[in-house]
């Protein structure tokens, strides 16, 4: 059973999940849309086009120092490289500038159940995922916040 969301008020975390960009590095980078539909970085529709949206950092919404996510990412990226799949770098990023940038991945074709056993593993609160037609949802981990 999901774990409650501690912390940060659960409307005001729903919120900050929903207004966050998901950008794909890349050239030119790429934006994912949360319910909306916006191709991700080299597909349009099928198999390219599916994948999760994740990150190490910042685990239940404590911030940590720079050094820690980055140990935290790289574990990450080992994990995600372990199931067989590859990284992308990504970041998560706050419109209104009031949580820091948090480096994140684009994980191609990795599997939603995958997706939940990577977030978990990291503490984290919730993570993107993307359908075949490039449908971002976000997906929670830990109980969804009740406003």
């Amino acid at each position: 059973m999901p774990r409650p969301v501690r912390g940060i008020a659960g409307s005001t975390l729903e919120q900050a999940y929903r207004q966050a960009i998901y950008r794909i590095d890349g050239h030119p980078p790429r934006d994912l849309v949360l319910d909306g539909f916006k191709p991700v970085p080299g597909a349009t529709t099928g198999s390219n086009a599916e994948g999760i949206f994740i990150t190490a950092c910042n685990p239940r919404s404590r911030r940590l120092r720079p050094s820690v996510n980055a140990r935290r990412l790289r574990a990450l990226q080992r994990a995600v490289q372990w199931m067989g799949y590859t990284c992308l770098a990504a970041r998560a990023l706050d419109p209104q500038g009031l949580w820091p940038e948090e480096p994140s991945f684009w994980v191609p074709r990795l599997p939603l159940a995958r997706g939940h056993e990577l977030a978990r593993r990291f503490g984290q609160n919730a993570f993107v995922a993307c359908d075949a037609r490039g449908v971002a949802r976000l997906m929670w981990v830990v109980r969804r916040p009740v406003p």
